[in-house]
């Protein structure tokens, strides 16, 4: 895991990221802390691109990726920052996404997979007797409950037409038909090879909550964060665009907008605070409380309020049926959602407004200073706690403004730089 940020005002753009990355393996897990995921997009303009969650795509490190687009921009300019991210989609399509036709397959079979061992490891937990007690009856029984798993997460994914930029007209004719092979894997070695022969009916549904789930906007399957930020040529104000990838199947490339934590600086608009991946301790500082203390605070009043109806029913009794019914009839989940909304209006009014409106008066430096100090109680949180220590190592800090660019307030180097002084004279020469 990760943790990274942007802060902007007027002024400029302020990214910050920690150096950890999380390697798992049959072994466990294991945490390096030199991993370089603050990024120039351009050597010649003030835009710049960090990353986080997966560091590759389909295999090929996101660090290669980017150092090849920023080589072959060269110094051509866009007017926007949007322009430049949707031309750096555009040039993944062009390398073909980093991945030939059967490593495209193999991450697809291998995400498909993922969803199928969740939606039968779900059935599972809340069936084990049918596990326990393997007879042909039990059988029936799960496969049954695995067709009415599959139709649920199905619906669950289905409710929106809002899908993936390139998926949205993606068919499930052409989706079946790209994917036979895979799923005639899945079918041998998921489950006809553990004594489940399944209807060409479940089959059919299996692949259609893969399908659901593979057009949907989701982060709970493995993606790559990148978030664009800087300066168009056209743009007096910074810029910021988050973008989630996580694989290309049948020539398309998934991915779509994170709509929620872009950022855009104007007339109305001085400041804002954009944080990523582990985001607990900083949206701490915004909001005035932890976010797991925030959600207990609401489920406990949430049950102290069913409680409370209670409390009332067993002091009526039997004295008045009709009014019991009526208390019991009442639908006291809107009371919960007005709870939230009360502490929300209150959370911006005394911590979020505040703090942004101080934001949009800082100077660079104090920009530069705020966001290393936000990933660095991130990382001092799980320091002195027993958490895992999944933010950590140096901070890469940097600041981009319109008139002086991309500039490094702090970076950390696998090299001596004075060692390699060939390294930086011939670094716009590549």
């Amino acid at each position: 895991m990760t943790a990274v940020v942007g802060i902007l005002n007027k002024q400029a753009v302020a990214i910050a990221a920690d150096s950890a990355v999380t390697i798992g393996g049959t072994n466990g897990r294991k945490i390096f802390n030199k991993a370089n995921k603050v990024f120039t997009l351009s050597k010649y303009h003030p835009v710049g691109v960090m990353i986080y969650n997966s560091a590759s795509l389909m295999g090929t490190p996101w660090e290669t990726i980017i150092k090849v687009y920023r080589s072959q921009l060269g110094d051509k300019p866009f007017p926007t920052v949007k322009d430049y991210q949707q031309d750096f989609i555009n040039f993944l399509k062009t390398k073909q996404y980093y991945a030939p036709a059967d490593v495209q397959t193999a991450f697809f079979e291998n995400f498909a997979l993922m969803i199928v061992n969740g939606m039968i490891k779900e059935v599972a937990n809340k069936n084990k007797i049918l596990i326990d007690a393997p007879t042909e009856e039990n059988r029936i029984k799960f496969l049954q409950l695995l067709e009415e798993q599959a139709e649920l997460i199905t619906g669950n994914f289905s409710i929106t037409d809002d899908y993936c930029n390139e998926l949205t007209d993606y068919t499930f004719e052409m989706f079946a038909a790209y994917t036979n092979a895979v799923f005639e894997n899945i079918l041998q070695h998921r489950f006809i090879a553990n004594g489940l022969n399944i209807s060409d009916d479940l089959l059919t549904k299996i692949k259609q909550m893969v399908f659901a789930i593979l057009r949907a906007k989701e982060d709970i399957t493995n993606f790559t964060g990148l978030i664009f930020t800087g300066f168009g040529e056209d743009e007096i104000y910074p810029q910021l665009i988050p973008v989630n990838i996580s694989m290309a199947i049948d020539s398309r490339l998934r991915y779509y907008i994170n709509e929620g934590g872009a950022a855009s600086i104007s007339n109305l608009n001085s400041g804002a605070v954009c944080p990523f991946a582990q985001t607990d301790v900083i949206d701490t500082i915004l909001s005035g409380i932890d976010p797991s203390l925030d959600n207990i605070y609401l489920n406990n009043f949430s049950a102290l309020f069913k409680k409370y109806n209670q409390a009332i029913l067993n002091n009526i009794g039997d004295s008045n049926p009709l009014l019991a019914a009526q208390i019991e009839a009442l639908k006291t989940d809107y009371i919960a959602t007005e709870f939230k909304k009360m502490n929300q209006q209150i959370k911006n009014q005394n911590y979020i407004i505040p703090l942004v409106n101080a934001v949009s008066s800082l100077s660079k430096d104090d920009l530069a200073e705020m966001a290393e100090s936000l990933i660095y109680l991130t990382y001092l949180k799980r320091r002195i706690t027993f958490a895992e220590e999944s933010v950590g190592g140096p901070v890469d800090v940097a600041v981009i403004s319109k008139g002086d660019g991309f500039v490094w307030i702090k970076r950390k180097h696998y090299f001596l730089p004075e060692l390699n002084q060939h390294f930086f004279d011939n670094y716009f020469n590549k």
